[in-house]
């Protein structure tokens, strides 16, 4: 005699916990059954933190290596002499500090239309009388020497171009061919600094030969 069994129920809410758990399921997947799904991005995933591992294990060799020069320097000094290098030091600082403030101080009262570097937070400014009237993010280039590198202060725009601004002294803002300044990796010269070509054009209908830029 055949015995006859309950259907089991195939209703909506029967349904929905099947796929509640198969979406369980696929929530418990493990970190292997990840990396056989998306390879290239834990490929790319990987080579993105052994590079960041790469220049942080550089930058505190270049550092350690640094303060090991200059301790082995001092060594051979007499105390006059590291007496008159720490008031160089001090002496450069304050040079620097000033010539911030100085710069600061001009962009803030100049009535005229100018350009403001902040180069701590990589920023530049178009500016009218202290009024922003377009903030711009920036790359900057090594710089020349080891004796500009304080180099801040008030320029003045001397050539124009559709992609590059040139100031006395030497100093260009170039524009970036890329769509994106942070996606752009080409070489900036030293003592320059890039901008996005968005924002050059921008802003070049404004500029004109003569035009103060303040760096501080």
């Amino acid at each position: 005699m055949e015995i006859l069994r309950p259907k089991q129920e195939t209703g909506p809410e029967t349904r929905r916990s099947a796929d509640r758990a198969a979406e369980g399921d696929r929530r418990r997947g493990t970190w292997r059954d990840f990396r056989r799904a998306y390879p290239g991005f834990v490929f790319v995933l990987g080579l993105g933190l052994v590079a960041m591992i790469a220049v942080d294990g550089w930058l505190i060799a270049k550092r350690v290596k640094y303060n090991h020069d200059v301790a082995q320097l001092r060594e051979h000094m007499t105390q006059a002499e590291r007496e008159r290098s720490d008031a160089i030091v001090q002496s450069e600082q304050n040079k620097l500090r000033i010539a911030i403030e100085l710069a600061k101080r001009q962009a803030l009262f100049n009535k005229k239309l100018h350009l403001n570097v902040a180069v701590d937070s990589s920023r530049m400014y178009l500016t009218r009388e202290g009024a922003l009237l377009r903030e711009m993010p920036v790359q900057f280039g090594p710089e020349r020497s080891p004796s500009e590198s304080s180099d801040r202060g008030e320029r003045t725009v001397a050539d124009l171009s559709e992609t590059k601004i040139t100031l006395d002294g030497g100093t260009q803002i170039l524009s970036s061919t890329s769509t994106r300044l942070a996606n752009d990796s080409t070489p900036i010269p030293p003592g320059s600094l890039r901008i996005s070509i968005e924002d050059m054009k921008a802003i070049m209908p404004n500029l004109s030969a003569g035009m103060k830029v303040y760096f501080y």
